[in-house]
Formats: C-alpha cells, structure tokens, sequence
C-alpha cells in the first residue's frame, strides 16, 4: 500500500484531439474530422443512368451533363473522387467508372461552408481520435 508511481501530463490549450474517420484512398490513409461528417452511404454504380431515367434510382450513382451525382433524400449531392482530387494514381478513369455495373462504392457524406457533396473512398476503415497541434513557430 501507498507505493507505486504517479504520472502528472499536462497537454497545452494549444493542442486539441478530434475525432476522425479514417478511409483508404489508394494505398494511402487518410483523416476526416468527424465535424465534418452527415453519414456513410454504399452506392451501386449506375453506369449510363441519367436523372430522370425509368431506373430504381435509390442508393445510384446518377449523371447530371456527364458528371456523377447522390440523390440523398430528395437532393443531389456532387460526387468527387478522393484518389482523383489528390492525383493519387496515374490510371485516366475516374472512381466511379472503374467499378463495374452495379457494385458498390463507399461514400462519405460531407458539409462544408454550408454544402453538402460526397466524396468517393476506396475503403472506409475506422474511427481515432487524432492529437492536432500548432505548426512550429518557423512553420507558421
């Protein structure tokens, strides 16, 4: 009794733990503050689909003039490829064309600056919590 060792860690105001969800883009991984998640959805590719087609549109991947859409209870949500937008390969297609008829993608709903799109992830992983601190005084 009264023997061990006792730890005291102070944690500067200037760091802050976020929580993140972490997906799979190519062979890298990356972090999306929670803050700024609505929801995870699986789509089927609904290749040549077009708005206002005869097809079951629920959880499809539609085209507006060519590019890909989300109809997300009622609204279209613009769709963007994470490995496209960070130029993390050298294929020519996009996301959504290299998945064949009908097979799934994941897609992680998004809010920023007052919009909502969707941004397409090869692989939805997990969720952490993520120590964010200030860039170092010859950084900033």
């Amino acid at each position: 009794e009264n023997k061990g060792t006792r730890f005291r860690l102070k944690i500067p105001l200037t760091l802050a733990i976020v929580p993140a969800l972490v997906v799979r883009a190519g062979k890298e991984h990356f972090a999306i503050p929670q803050v700024k998640l609505v929801e995870l959805v699986q789509a089927s590719n609904n290749i040549g689909g077009s708005i206002g087609g005869k097809s079951d549109s629920r959880n499809q991947i539609e085209y507006l003039e060519g590019k890909p859409v989300f109809r997300l209870r009622g609204n279209l949500l613009p769709l963007v490829g994470l490995r496209e937008v960070l130029k993390l390969d050298r294929s020519n297609g996009n996301q959504v064309e290299e998945k064949g008829q009908n097979e799934e993608l994941d897609i992680v709903i998004l809010q920023a600056d007052g919009q909502q799109f969707g941004l397409i992830v090869d692989e939805i992983q997990d969720t952490t919590d993520i120590v964010v601190k200030p860039l170092g005084k010859f950084l900033k």
